[in-house]
């Protein structure tokens, strides 16, 4: 009996911190098949290709916490980084331009980020309202959003880059706050990611927001009688999920000093990367149970992976099928796990135990 309950938690732990285990597997297969992995210039490439998704997922993960999805965060992304840019290059040249000098720049850098925040935070709410409100499921309404911001990213930007003339603002997010290695890759839009990630880690560990979000993902007809205002968790979360979405664009165009509206259009989609990266760290499809550390951390193993597969010469087709077959995997593992809980639902343990007793009583048979 003590074996057994060993064995169980063993693998009950082992699941909750599955993600850690495999992030330790890919370093060591990657680090034998490619001995410059772990140089600093490779280690600062593969961190700042985790920013983007890193940010962009961390929304997402509240959206699934609650029991949703939110589909059109790829369009969110593609929303902000042309926003960000179109508006820098539209106040900018309100100012003044060049003329304008430091507060030209500081005022049109200010005001686009603002604008690209708020499109996505509206996104979000549009989102949150239709779900929790107007009780429509979060797939069809996130997959129509995603069309219909994917139509105006294209007619804002007219279908082409847009970028802008200074390189003011990328000299500062991407300096490195120290010139050494293995420290390089620590930049102020380092520092900002992290902090948000922190930041959002302890809203839903500390908090009775977050654990009220967590108890509307498990059971939202418990969290409502329990007192838990459920649609406006849900409205927030989606907004959220807005925020954070629009902002890693922003970043991301200002970090290229440039902005295209099909991003993710070649290779990895940001959706793929971020929904394989949620579920792979650990979020439960079905709500109630995730971390957003952990999300991270998966991000951080599937870059790595892609990062492996391009050191050893092979393109994006490679990289998107190694995406679908973790993403793949992981949601038979959960599937898989789900129809094992549903099997265990009603079950009486003390019945059990009175089974198991009757059985051993048995004559054995001959």
């Amino acid at each position: 009996m003590l074996k057994n309950i060993n064995r169980s938690n063993l693998v009950t732990k082992g699941n909750e911190n599955r993600i850690y285990i495999f992030l330790v597997i890919v370093f060591i297969v990657l680090a034998i098949a490619y001995p410059d992995f772990f140089s600093s210039s490779n280690i600062k490439a593969l961190t700042t290709t985790c920013l983007l998704p890193i940010l962009a997922s961390i929304g997402f993960t509240y959206v699934m916490i609650g029991g949703n999805f939110d589909l059109s965060i790829g369009a969110v992304i593609n929303a902000g980084s042309v926003i960000c840019m179109g508006e820098f290059n539209r106040f900018f040249t309100g100012f003044g331009g060049d003329s304008g000098g430091g507060g030209a720049l500081f005022g049109a850098w200010a005001l686009a980020f603002v604008c690209a925040i708020a499109i996505g935070v509206g996104i979000g709410a549009l989102n949150g309202f239709l779900v929790a409100k107007v009780k429509v499921h979060s797939f069809i309404v996130t997959i129509g959003m995603l069309t219909a911001v994917s139509g105006f990213v294209y007619t804002y930007s007219k279908g082409n880059t847009i970028s802008v003339n200074s390189y003011a603002l990328v000299d500062v997010i991407d300096k490195p706050l120290v010139s050494a290695p293995y420290i390089e890759m620590i930049t102020p839009r380092f520092i900002v990611v992290v902090a948000i990630v922190a930041i959002f880690e302890l809203v839903l560990l500390k908090t009775r927001w977050g654990y009220d979000l967590f108890m509307v993902g498990s059971n939202k007809e418990t969290a409502f009688q329990a007192g838990i205002n459920t649609e406006k968790k849900v409205f927030t979360s989606f907004m959220l999920s807005g925020f954070t979405a629009a902002l890693s664009g922003a970043l991301f165009a200002v970090s290229m000093n440039a902005a295209v509206p099909n991003y993710g259009e070649r290779g990895i989609a940001p959706l793929m990367m971020v929904l394989a990266s949620t579920i792979i760290g650990g979020t439960v499809m079905t709500g109630g149970s995730g971390s957003v550390v952990k999300t991270a951390i998966a991000v951080l193993t599937i870059q790595s992976i892609f990062n492996g597969l391009i050191s050893m010469g092979m393109g994006f087709d490679a990289q998107v099928l190694s995406a679908g077959v973790l993403l793949g995997a992981v949601v038979f593992y959960e599937s898989f796990s789900l129809y094992r809980q549903s099997l265990r639902k009603g079950e009486r343990p003390a019945l059990l135990r009175e089974a198991e007793e009757m059985k051993h009583r048995l004559p054995a048979k001959t």
